[in-house]
């Protein structure tokens, strides 16, 4: 992967860290379209959300460090799909 492509990964890691640190201090995530979901209101879709949140920058982290997503999935089984 060329390098700029993983420094954009590892901008969009970055901003993606910023705003769960910001979700989690304030305890209000934003959905699609902007909905916002509150920890006190809704907290099944706030901790559903932070952790897609979580998984996102997990990802981009192991795509801007060189790997690729086929050992990204290969402990569970599923790097067959990207045969």
């Amino acid at each position: 992967m060329p390098p700029y492509f993983r420094i954009l990964l590892a901008c969009l890691a970055i901003t993606g860290a910023g705003l769960t640190i910001r979700a989690l201090w304030t305890g209000v995530v934003y959905g699609r379209n902007w909905t916002p979901y509150s920890r006190d209101a809704q907290p099944g879709m706030f901790a559903f959300l932070t952790f897609g949140n979580l998984v996102g920058i997990f990802i981009c982290l192991w795509l801007a460090a060189g790997y690729t997503l086929e050992d990204f999935l290969a402990p569970v089984g599923l790097s067959g799909l990207f045969r």
